[in-house]
């Protein structure tokens, strides 16, 4: 039986570790698109990095997933001094993070500028790109140099800050259904992103496609709306799915094959319906207490940290790769270390960011004022971690 729906949410410690995975596969789109290679290793890097930036996808479903749980005790957020707790909540959750890693762009573009000064990055900093991205807007301007601004990885935010606006009301809306309703609401959500690059080859200027698909909120609020409903289907205890080592599988084998799709559909949706198996999978496995390999600790450590690091190392490939020069391939043996620098370097600066900033600013919320008591669960409980 689930919880009360009073009851306080448990917490889902491998949608945690799910999350640093899916910000690993990111981080390995941007390695692969900006360490030079060849041969054999150009090949593999296709293969197994090229499709990482649908972790983003994950990320956008994963989004509508946990504010949903979130609600679970309090019925979601309400008119009033509710509402507006909640909006403060999100703009501390991501904002302070969000202008640090923001100054480190700016920051960068100028050591860039001393070692390429002739270059040609559409991401420069101007009035324009940066009052866009200090008010994260920038993806709704359907001209790259605008949407990719002063740091690229930032137009998924403006996504994001427009599914929290959208939050209040498509969290009531979802909730009135039950059941087979519901169920039938997450198949339609998944049939209506699979729908969208057809959508737009019928409708939107071939100019602005790409964007219509892989870059407006107001699109990709579809995959916000399908974590929603799924957060529904599991916490109502209606949630019919493959376990988790499934489920993975599953994920797993759809990502390897992304590629082979038409470029339309790969870009967003080849992965969506398998992420719509593979969150309630991690969920329930959870709530079941049963074994799973995202609730390492060490996993949700670094998955906690995972937004941190998605904010800062795009800055910090791109630099390096400015300075080092990107005019030649690097063999295997000089690209992977590389890439492990990388990784470990935008982990150096991600943890102190996530440290004293993030967890600081989240902080500052709860300081503000009571939050209203809600009855301890009447289920059993698995390890305690955060969701995010």
């Amino acid at each position: 039986m689930p919880a009360s729906p009073r009851a306080a949410a448990p917490r889902l410690p491998s949608l945690t570790g799910l999350r640093f995975a899916a910000a690993l596969l990111v981080f390995g789109v941007h390695a692969y698109s900006f360490i030079p290679v060849g041969g054999l290793a150009h090949d593999l890097g296709h293969l197994l990095l090229d499709p990482g930036d649908l972790g983003v996808s994950f990320f956008f479903v994963l989004s509508g997933f946990v504010l949903t749980w979130a609600a679970w005790g309090s019925g979601g957020p309400a008119p009033g001094r509710g509402l507006g707790r909640f909006f403060a909540g999100r703009f501390l959750r991501i904002y302070p993070a969000y202008v640090v890693a923001l100054a480190l762009a700016v920051a960068s573009k100028w050591v860039g500028d001393l070692a390429d000064p002739v270059g040609n990055r559409m991401n420069q900093v101007n009035g324009h790109n940066l009052s866009t991205s200090l008010f994260l807007v920038q993806a709704w301007y359907p001209d790259d140099v605008t949407y990719l601004g002063i740091n690229p990885v930032a137009w998924s935010l403006s996504c994001e800050i427009a599914f929290y606006a959208a939050f209040p009301l498509l969290y009531p809306l979802l909730r009135r259904l039950a059941g087979r309703a519901l169920a039938g609401a997450a198949v339609g959500l998944v049939a209506l992103g699979l729908l969208v690059p057809l959508i737009a080859h019928l409708w939107v200027d071939p100019a602005y496609q790409r964007w219509f698909v892989y870059i407006l909120p107001a699109t990709r609020a579809v995959e916000f709306a399908l974590g929603i409903a799924l957060a529904l289907l599991v916490r109502s205890g209606a949630w019919r799915g493959p376990g988790l080592p499934l489920a993975s599988a599953l994920f797993a084998a759809n990502y390897l094959v992304v590629n082979l799709l038409p470029h339309e559909v790969r870009d967003t949706a080849a992965v969506l319906a398998t992420t719509a198996l593979l969150i309630p999978a991690a969920a329930t496995t959870d709530l079941a207490g049963a074994r799973s390999v995202w609730r390492h600790p060490w996993l949700v450590r670094l998955g906690d940290a995972s937004y941190a690091f998605f904010l800062v190392h795009l800055t910090i490939i791109t630099t390096t790769m400015t300075i080092l020069g990107r005019s030649h391939d690097y063999p295997a043996w000089q690209a992977v270390p590389l890439g492990l620098g990388f990784l470990v370097v935008s982990y150096a600066v991600a943890l102190p960011l996530h440290r004293y900033v993030e967890v600081p600013a989240m902080r500052l919320l709860r300081r503000r004022g009571p939050r209203p008591t809600i009855p301890a669960p009447r289920t059993p409980q698995p390890e305690r971690a955060s969701v995010g």
